[in-house]
């Protein structure tokens, strides 16, 4: 979903950057507070104190605005756990920072993660079939995958079959975004805690006679 205006641009303008970036925060605030069916267009651009004809010329239409902001708070996400995984060594090392840095990332944009959470429950097609279900393989499934036979390839995991188990884990970690939407209640830390401890189970992470 591209439009032919300004963001189609392979070398946007620090200004075209920056008008982007504060409509799709204000886009953001409005679908956290009203949900998918109050973050219209002109609602998104009173919150910019701009014009909907400015949204529509950095944005093709809502659709094209929704969707880049999926696409950016996955991104930042992506990029946060990129970052931790690079100070880790060891596969079990490198599991558990992607768990904690997915579940932190969640407890640290709660207004991100309810917007997107709004989007991806409610956009639809034309053909009425939900707009975000992955086509084709997955890349943030297949990257935990990867994560998992490294594991095993090294000798450090049990055997197990590594795309059901990546499936498990990140449904695991994607329950926690709508718990966190609906339940104020709902304790993260304690959340993150007991999953790493089940992933560390599930992994079986080989020790040798001498640490055990």
């Amino acid at each position: 979903m591209r439009s032919n205006s300004v963001q189609t641009s392979s070398n946007p303008t620090f200004t075209e950057s920056a008008r982007r970036t504060q409509i799709m925060k204000c886009a953001i605030e409005v679908l956290a507070e009203s949900g998918y069916s109050g973050a219209s267009l002109a609602e998104i651009a009173r919150r910019a104190g701009i014009s909907k004809s400015v949204v529509l010329y950095y944005f093709s239409g809502k659709d094209d605005l929704l969707s880049s902001v999926v696409f950016d708070v996955y991104g930042r996400a992506g990029q946060a756990i990129t970052e931790a995984l690079s100070h880790e060594a060891s596969p079990g090392e490198k599991i558990a920072a992607y768990v904690r840095t997915n579940l932190h990332f969640l407890e640290e944009h709660p207004a991100d993660i309810r917007a997107v959470v709004e989007i991806v429950s409610n956009a639809r097609g034309s053909d009425g079939t939900h707009s975000f279900v992955p086509q084709g393989e997955d890349p943030v499934l297949a990257h935990f995958e990867q994560l998992l036979r490294e594991g095993q390839d090294g000798g450090e995991f049990r055997e197990f079959d590594p795309h059901h188990l990546a499936i498990i884990i990140r449904s695991a970690i994607d329950t926690a975004s709508g718990r966190l939407v609906a339940d104020p209640s709902f304790d993260l830390a304690a959340y993150t805690r007991e999953l790493i401890s089940v992933v560390e189970l599930a992994t079986g992470i080989h020790r040798s006679e001498e640490s055990s």
